[in-house]
Parts: C-alpha cells; sequence; structure tokens
C-alpha cells in the first residue's frame, strides 16, 4: 500500500489514526493521576495491527508544582499541526517533537495576567531502533526545558531547548558528540472563528536522539545541522463548514553537503472540515510532500486523504 517507484500510486483504507485512551486525577492537597493512551500504527495498512502505546505516565501536583515519570510528549517541539495526515503530522518538515520516557517537572507562576510556566525534563537521550546503544549510547539523560507564557487568557508563546551526549560505540570509538537546538512555539487563537499556530527551531545532530529532521543523524566528524519551520492557519466561517492551510520545512543545513543528500523536506496542504454532530466531523485533505536533493532532482507527491472523526 505504499507508493513505489517514479509516477506509482497507491490507494488505501486503514484505521491506523485512531488512539483511544484514559486519564483522571484525585484528592484534593496532593492531586494524583495519569494518563495512559494506545494506537495502532504499524506502518502498512494492516488489517490486524497490534496496539502500540503513545502515552503512559503517572503525576503527582501541589499546588503550582506537578511531576510526571513516564512517557510523555516532548517539551522540545510541543505542537502538533491541524492535519488530518496525523501518523505523519509533518515530520521530517519542520516539526521535531515525538514522545519519550522521562521525567518532567511543570511548575506554573502565579500571575493573573500573564500566566508563566516552567517546563523541564531528563528523559531518554537515543533513537528507538534496538533499544539503547543500537544507535547512541546516551551519556546521561536528555534535557529539555521550555518557559511559556499565555496571554490574555488565550495566547500561548513559548521558547524551547535541548541537549544531549552521545557516544557511538564506546568499544570501538573513543570519541563523544552533542545533540542541541533551540526554537519558540506559538498558539494565537486571535479570534473565535481564526487561529494560526506553529513553531519555528534549530539544531544539531537532533535526528539522533529520535527529534525528526531532514538533515539525518550526525556523528563526531559531522555534525547535521538543520533549520526548520511550520505554521498553520484555522478558520471556522461558520459552524457547518471549517478551513485549515499549513506549511512546513525543514533545510538541511549540514557543512559541505555531498551529492545525493539531502537538501529540504517541504510539505503544503489544506482540509476542508465539515462538523456534523456530537463531536463528529467529515473532513477532506490535499496536499503535496517535496524533498530537494543536493545536485539532483525534486522528488514530489500529491497525497489525499477523506476521514471521518469523533472527539468526545
Amino acid at each position: 500500500q505504499f507508493a513505489s517507484g517514479i509516477e506509482n500510486a497507491a490507494l488505501g483504507y486503514t484505521s491506523q489514526h485512531t488512539r483511544f485512551g484514559l486519564k483522571g486525577t484525585t484528592g484534593e492537597e496532593y492531586k494524583v493521576g495519569g494518563r495512559i493512551e494506545l494506537d495502532f500504527y504499524v506502518g502498512g495498512h494492516d488489517a490486524n495491527a497490534k496496539p502500540r502505546m503513545r502515552l503512559a505516565y503517572a503525576s503527582v501536583a501541589k499546588d503550582n508544582w506537578e511531576i510526571r515519570f513516564g512517557q510523555q510528549w516532548d517539551i522540545f517541539s510541543p505542537i502538533n499541526a491541524a492535519t488530518n495526515n496525523t501518523n505523519a503530522n509533518m515530520w521530517y518538515a519542520g516539526n521535531m517533537g515525538f514522545r519519550r520516557g522521562q521525567i518532567q517537572f511543570i511548575y506554573k507562576l502565579s500571575d493573573e495576567g500573564v500566566k508563566p510556566m516552567v517546563q523541564l525534563s531528563l528523559g531518554e537521550a537515543t533513537k528507538e531502533a534496538g533499544g539503547p546503544g543500537a544507535d547512541n549510547l546516551s551519556k546521561f539523560p536528555m534535557l529539555q526545558g521550555r518557559v511559556s507564557a499565555k496571554l490574555m487568557e488565550k495566547h500561548t508563546v513559548g521558547v524551547y531547548f535541548a541537549y544531549a551526549k552521545h557516544t557511538p560505540d564506546p568499544d570501538t570509538t573513543d570519541y563523544d558528540f552533542n545533540t542541541t537546538g533551540f526554537g519558540v512555539d506559538f498558539n494565537l487563537p486571535f479570534t473565535p472563528k481564526f487561529t494560526l499556530k506553529g513553531e519555528v527551531n534549530m539544531g544539531t545532530n537532533m535526528n539522533n536522539a529520535n527529534l525528526f529532521t531532514a538533515a539525518g543523524s550526525g556523528n563526531a566528524e559531522v555534525d547535521a545541522k538543520n533549520l526548520g519551520v511550520w505554521a498553520n492557519a484555522i478558520v471556522k466561517p461558520n459552524n457547518k463548514v471549517n478551513f485549515v492551510g499549513g506549511f512546513g520545512m525543514d533545510k538541511n543545513q549540514t557543512d559541505d553537503l555531498a551529492a545525493g543528500d539531502k537538501e529540504s523536506n517541504m510539505v503544503i496542504y489544506g482540509d476542508v472540515i465539515f462538523p456534523i454532530a456530537n463531536g463528529f466531523s467529515f473532513s477532506v485533505e490535499l496536499g503535496n510532500i517535496s524533498t530537494k536533493i543536493k545536485d539532483g532532482d525534486t522528488h514530489s507527491a500529491l497525497f489525499g486523504i477523506v476521514s471521518g472523526k469523533v472527539s468526545f
């Protein structure tokens, strides 16, 4: 069901974008809770997909503090795009954040006007393939942080960073290298009918730490550098139809790119959404994905998605 080769197309029907879960809290002085969320993503249009863990964490909170233990969304690049291609989610095209095992600390400052928030996490620093050590061994936990503020009770702007230290194989190499990155995110509902959100980020060796970038993985001799940006607008002219338009771009800024390397990825897409009743909506999404190759062609693909969704 994957398109392969030049000018080949593919058609598929899938429920892989479905996810479900449970979340809740209890207590008064100390609020104890957690969340577990599963989906059925397997990569192909398999009719017998196995459940996959998305989120699974426990939490304890008191006053302005909260601590979470378990698999959570990254603090780095924390916003998801408003696309119906939810399992692609504009990754490798400017949106980098994923999920990982981590301990996350959250502190919300008491301010009636600005509502600042500080987040800090210690988490898994390596890619998932083969488990820790198959790709890069972690020297110590990956560090992520974010400072954000909610303005006028609705507009949110944040700045974030990430840092990790790796060694490829201690039995055969004697060098280390780092993952570093920083960025800005924004979610701006200017009116009930118009919202703009997106992110701008840049970093080095991000793919080594399971942050998705077209620049690929780096090593001690060549650092993989990238610049990513994505944004989408959500327009709701009435309760019968909504529109979404967005784009994403990840530019490979690695020094001395070789012929055949990826120079950039780009995605553009648009949605028409028809809310029906009781949280159910029907939508159509059209878009284009393109990859520019160093000293080569730009490869592109058109895609279309028809979906029905219920939220509750």
